[in-house]
């Protein structure tokens, strides 16, 4: 039997908050099993929820005023809920908050600025969902934290590491990144950003929308769809890029397109997304590769290689040892 959306929104809301009563558990699991698109929305009102609740937050919802912020929306729907009053806490007025619009969330404290949220990755890459509804996919040893100014009404990123950005653009709700001395502004966007600290650069891609990349200090430059650029931090200065890299995203897509690239530069990207430790013989190392691989496999991207180039595989333990007399130049 279809639910009433409301319905479902409700029994969700009280299954994150562990206030669902048995007959509710059991709607929930029917219905998850009904499609991958009702699976879905579950996980990623999960996400904001885990994230919410797992950052030690010491300031509490006003469940009052959330309550009668959430009713009075839904009475304006006109829609029945199905609520229970009694031992209503902030736990389900934050996920009420989120089902009916993520963004309602910021608004239910009282505080002026909600505690910061921040999401992490170690040695694997992480998918995740920043409280205001926007996406981010973090590249290894990468780490993002959120938090949402009420006064200024701005959401403000602080960021290292490398990470891909779809974000929920919200005219009255600026979303600024910030790295180092460097800022980035979503002008309705999505990009990858690559900021590692130890590194002197800062780069960006903009692959949907307008960024804004500057500094306090310098207009920088805005960037459109299929632009990138990067900042020199020991210089200050941004530098627009005439040819962009075709595989900033492959830590994402696990899709590699190569050009004459040199071999010593495909094995360095294969070994840094896949944690392998493949080494090339030196005759090899610079040996030109034009092919594109779309495996989520290294050992097939590997043996493909070997094929076109007449190499060798040898492997020794945990270590891979790619080999040949020179370059096969056909």
């Amino acid at each position: 039997m279809e639910k009433d959306q409301l319905d479902i929104d409700t029994i969700i809301a009280n299954v994150l908050a562990g206030e669902a009563t048995p007959s509710e558990q059991a709607q929930l699991d029917q219905w998850l099993m009904e499609s991958e698109g009702n699976k879905k929305y579950f996980q990623d009102l999960k996400l904001i929820f885990d994230a919410t609740t797992n950052a030690s937050i010491s300031e509490k919802f006003d469940a009052d005023a959330a309550w009668l912020n959430v009713k009075s929306r839904l009475n304006s729907r006109n829609k029945e809920t199905k609520i229970r009053a009694l031992h209503f806490d902030w736990r389900i007025a934050a996920v009420i908050a989120m089902v009916v619009g993520v963004s309602e969330l910021f608004y239910l404290t009282t505080e002026k600025t909600l505690p910061i949220i921040t999401i992490s990755s170690s040695t694997q890459t992480q998918n995740d969902t920043l409280p205001d509804g926007s996406r981010v996919f973090l590249n290894k040893k990468s780490e993002v934290s959120f938090s949402f100014n009420r006064t200024s009404g701005q959401r403000k990123v602080k960021f290292k590491g490398e990470a891909f950005f779809a974000v929920k653009h919200e005219e009255a709700s600026p979303f600024v990144i910030e790295v180092a001395d460097v800022l980035v502004r979503d002008i309705g966007t999505q990009f990858n950003l690559k900021a590692y600290p130890e590194k002197d650069t800062i780069e960006i891609t903009v692959t949907e929308g307008e960024v804004q990349f500057y500094t306090l200090k310098n207009a920088g430059l805005n960037l459109k769809t299929g632009e990138s650029a990067l900042y020199l931090k020991s210089r200050k200065e941004f530098h627009r890029l005439m040819k962009s890299d075709t595989n900033v995203l492959a830590y994402k897509t696990k899709i590699f397109n190569f050009k004459n690239t040199e071999l010593k530069l495909v094995i360095k990207l294969l070994n840094e997304i896949y944690n392998t430790n493949i080494s090339l013989a030196t005759a090899i190392k610079d040996c030109q590769l034009t092919a594109q691989f779309f495996e989520d496999d290294p050992n097939t991207i590997m043996e493909v290689i070997a094929e076109t180039m007449n190499l060798t595989i040898n492997r020794k333990d945990d270590k891979i040892y790619l080999e040949g007399l020179g370059c096969n130049i056909h």
